[in-house]
């Protein structure tokens, strides 16, 4: 329907925003709205180089870049939708990890909560494992309110992404620099 395409441009717009306007984004390769799967949409990122260590920094901000599809359907339509459940089940995954497996928080220290076995989490206590459950929740909040900062300061920039969206279902590289001459 054209409410669902309007939802799936402003979703991934938003992606496409944030990810320009962070510091280590990788550029924009490809935009479009056209289903693939069960993803209504998708935003593709070149990469730049071939990478074997990724800093907190590089994935606090692909976390943000996550978050950018339902911040700005909240922020351009004052409503969300399970559009975004992916990118939450992802970003999850990489802050847990940075916890987790990564010992990249100062609260919790430099260890490895990553175990074949659940029971042998017992070994680092509840206060340790509530303790990940709450630095996790922060994270993504932070990245969520992070990503909605971005959007509402870029909101004609969000608007015009997905308005091409909705006129050509699929924006390249080459259209989306276009968006900044």
């Amino acid at each position: 329907t054209e409410k669902e395409k309007r939802l799936v441009a402003i979703h991934e717009a938003g992606h496409a925003v944030i990810g320009l306007k962070l510091e280590d984004a990788n550029e924009v390769h490809k935009i479009t709205i056209i289903p693939r799967g069960m993803a209504g949409g998708y935003t593709m990122y070149k990469t730049n180089e071939d990478k074997y260590y990724i800093s907190k920094t590089e994935l606090l901000e692909k976390m943000v870049a996550l978050m950018g599809g339902r911040a700005a359907e909240k922020i351009a339509l004052n409503e969300i939708s399970t559009g975004a459940s992916n990118d939450i089940e992802v970003a999850t995954g990489i802050a847990r990890d940075m916890l987790t497996v990564y010992g990249m928080d100062d609260k919790i220290g430099p260890i490895s909560l990553k175990v074949d076995d659940p029971y042998e989490l017992q070994i680092f206590g509840d206060k340790v494992i509530d303790e990940v459950g709450n630095q996790v929740q922060k994270l993504i909040e932070n990245a969520y309110k992070t990503a909605q900062r971005i959007l509402a300061d870029n909101m004609d920039l969000l608007d015009a992404v997905a308005q091409a969206l909705l006129e050509k279902e699929k924006i390249t590289q080459e259209e989306f620099e276009e968006f900044f001459k």
